[in-house]
């Protein structure tokens, strides 16, 4: 993963010297998803809501959530949006299920069932908070292409509507994201 370059920014044009890894971005977003649990399970404790976050599932789910892309590469994300063919979407499903399945073959028998315990958790908030922060590290790389002027206005729009898109599904499960959202200046009071 160190040595694999984010697809989506060699599309867009960024030098190949400063594009981020897919371990650089692993990185990012289990840091991010650290901090964005803690802060979510602060308001949900405030205001006597909802379970707390199990923390540790959620950044073990950010470290490791592009880890099957160690074997099929990553694919740019830009690529879901030229078709809206459901056939497409199972066929990169199945690109990641064989990846996931192909690693897996390789821990031994205890390695292998905890693997595949957290690389199988998509359907749970720890994942989808991960994934909340996937999308952000992408806003947040996009604004330092863009201010180093190594991708284009329109580049950097689409990048961020597609982030923006995903990040909106989430708003009314997490209690931290509009606020977090507004104030990085992601999202005005309104766009909600």
């Amino acid at each position: 993963m160190k040595s694999l370059l984010r697809t989506g920014w060699i599309r867009a044009g960024v030098p190949k010297c400063d594009i981020e890894s897919l371990a650089d971005h692993s990185w990012a977003v289990s840091v991010l998803t650290y901090f964005f649990c803690l802060e979510e399970n602060a308001l949900r404790e405030k205001h006597n809501k909802k379970t707390p976050l199990n923390v540790e599932k959620a950044v073990l789910f950010a470290l490791f959530h592009d880890f099957p892309e160690s074997e099929y590469m990553d694919i740019d994300k830009s690529l879901y949006n030229l078709s809206e063919s459901p056939k497409i979407t199972k066929f990169l499903e199945n690109i990641e299920e064989g990846a996931v399945n192909k690693i897996s073959k390789q821990l031994n028998e205890k390695f292998r069932a905890s693997f595949l315990s957290v690389i199988g958790i998509h359907s749970s908030a720890e994942s989808r908070i991960a994934r909340v922060a996937d999308h952000i590290d992408v806003l947040n790389q996009a604004i330092q292409y863009s201010d180093k002027h190594w991708i284009s206005a329109n580049e950097f729009h689409s990048f961020q509507e597609y982030a923006l898109k995903e990040l909106k599904t989430h708003i009314n499960e997490f209690e931290f994201l509009a606020p977090f959202l507004e104030r990085e200046g992601f999202l005005r009071k309104n766009d909600e």
